[in-house]
C-alpha cells in the first residue's frame, strides 16, 4: 500500500494517512496544484496554512529557522504531536513537524516533506478512521489505512517572535 501512495504523491495526488495523532491529508511539498487540492477538497480557507511533515529535524532545518528555544523544543518532543512555527527559509513562516507513525515516516522519507493537514471538512472534527475519511471526503487519490493512537490533534506552539501556544 505505501507503493501506491508514493506513486499517488508523486503524480501530484491528494492521500489520506494515519498519524499518531488523527488522519491526516497530504500532497507533496512541492506541488502547489496538489495542495490547493487540499484546500478544496477540505472546504479550508486559503489564510490557514498547512502544516509541513518532515522525517527528521535535519529535514525541518533546510526548510525552517530554528532559534536555540526551537531546536530545545524539536529535540524534546520530535517525533511526536508537536508542530513548530518558525521562520521560513523562503520568508514566510512554516509550521513544521515529525511525526510519530512509522508508516508515514517511511512515506516521507522516500518523497520528500508533505504538505499536510487534518482529514476534515474544515470546521469539523477530524476522522480517526479511514472508512470515515473515504467516506466523508470526496476527490482524494488514495486513502492508507492503519491506526490513529492519540485521537487528538498536535500541539502548536509558534517561535517566531517569542513562544506563543497556539493549540494546546
Amino acid at each position: 500500500m505505501i507503493d501506491r501512495a508514493i506513486k499517488a504523491l508523486k503524480a501530484g495526488g491528494v492521500i489520506a494517512f494515519p498519524t499518531e495523532t488523527v488522519y491526516g491529508l497530504g500532497a507533496l511539498l512541492s506541488r502547489p496544484k496538489a495542495i490547493a487540492r487540499i484546500y478544496k477538497i477540505k472546504k479550508r480557507p486559503r489564510s490557514k496554512p498547512l502544516q509541513v511533515l518532515v522525517s527528521s529535524l535535519r529535514q525541518a532545518k533546510e526548510l525552517g529557522i530554528f532559534n536555540a528555544q526551537a531546536l530545545r523544543l524539536a529535540k524534546k518532543g520530535w517525533p511526536g504531536p508537536l508542530t513548530l512555527v518558525v521562520p521560513g527559509r523562503k520568508g514566510k513562516t512554516i509550521g513544521l513537524r515529525v511525526p510519530a507513525h512509522r508508516t508515514v515516516l517511511n512515506l516521507i522519507r522516500k518523497v520528500g516533506p508533505i504538505a499536510a493537514t487534518s482529514a476534515n471538512i474544515s470546521g469539523q472534527k477530524p476522522f480517526h478512521r479511514g472508512a470515515e475519511v473515504a467516506a466523508g471526503l470526496k476527490g482524494l487519490d488514495l486513502v492508507l489505512y492503519g491506526r490513529v493512537r492519540l485521537n487528538r490533534a498536535s500541539r502548536i506552539i509558534d517561535l517566531t517572535a517569542g513562544m506563543t501556544v497556539l493549540r494546546p
